[in-house]
């Protein structure tokens, strides 16, 4: 069963979420799936039902300016990335916990991509026990391959501005996927140039990284070459010394996929990918 939500956060500004009820007699957990740079919830939609199925709680949420929580034109958005974390993924954490009648020590935190690298700017995930990296890691320009240097600097140093300066945002249809407001891309393009990422950023308390204990563990994929290489998950794991950190790199092929890159583990087709996180996620 599945349910919308309608979360307020401590600004006063609303986002849209949906509920994906456990199944069978008692609930294994709570799940909180944070969702990549400007890709909407139910793109999470397959995953969420398969472990409402497997007896999970599951909320699925859309950040400020994105798909149903986006409040008229993206030029007039007043969104910034660091919203995503500090005030809409608290404000998430908090209403979940408080609607379905959960205990924190039943929360996970899911984060895809920068779902996973704004989660401990929220206040809120000091009380989460376990935190689930998946093709996440900073986006510090530096960290990547040598290779991938020319398309970084070229992105955040050219086409970013360029593209701001002439609409204001970034159009989704671009190849992000979905419009990105002007504050969100510009926090985004700034902490990629920083020296360490948002960790460089003084107009931000970036102290819950270092403060958090639970549990961390990074998924990464040998084939995701541009977004999420090993090197960059390391690099975030390393923001979290006082947790209880493990990253798992996958190679395609020895799991019997042709490729997973940054986006296809959500696919459907990934299930039985999904059933070796169970007894991660549970609550022991």
């Amino acid at each position: 069963m599945e349910n919308t939500i309608e979360v307020i956060c401590q600004d006063g500004r609303s986002l849209a979420a949906r509920h994906f009820a456990h199944r069978g007699p008692q609930r294994r957990g709570v799940l909180i799936i944070n969702s990549a740079t400007g890709v909407a919830q139910r793109y999470y939609q397959p995953f969420a039902e398969y472990f409402a199925a497997a007896g999970f709680d599951v909320v699925t949420w859309d950040a400020r300016g994105i798909g149903q929580s986006r409040s008229g034109h993206p030029r007039h958005e007043t969104a910034r990335m660091r919203d995503w974390g500090l005030h809409d993924l608290d404000a998430v954490l908090r209403s979940s916990v408080e609607t379905l009648s959960a205990d924190w020590a039943e929360v996970s935190v899911i984060g895809h991509s920068s779902g996973g690298h704004l989660s401990a700017l929220a206040p809120a995930m000091q009380q989460v026990p376990r935190l689930l990296l998946i093709a996440s890691g900073t986006g510090n320009w530096r960290k990547y391959p040598k290779g991938q240097w020319p398309r970084l600097l070229g992105a955040w140093h050219a086409a970013m501005p360029l593209l701001l300066a002439i609409f204001g945002y970034v159009p989704g249809w671009l190849g992000i996927g979905h419009d990105l407001p002007r504050g969100v891309a510009e926090d985004w393009r700034r902490w990629c140039l920083n020296a360490d990422y948002l960790f460089s950023d003084a107009t931000l308390d970036s102290s819950g990284y270092v403060r958090y204990r639970g549990k961390v563990l990074a998924l990464s994929f040998t084939d995701d070459h541009g977004y999420a290489p090993a090197s960059v998950v390391d690099d975030l794991l390393a923001h979290f010394p006082l947790a209880e950190r493990e990253h798992r790199q996958i190679h395609p092929p020895t799991v019997g996929r042709r490729e997973i890159g940054h986006f296809a583990y959500f696919r459907p087709t990934n299930q039985d990918l999904w059933e070796e996180l169970e007894p991660w996620l549970a609550p022991t």
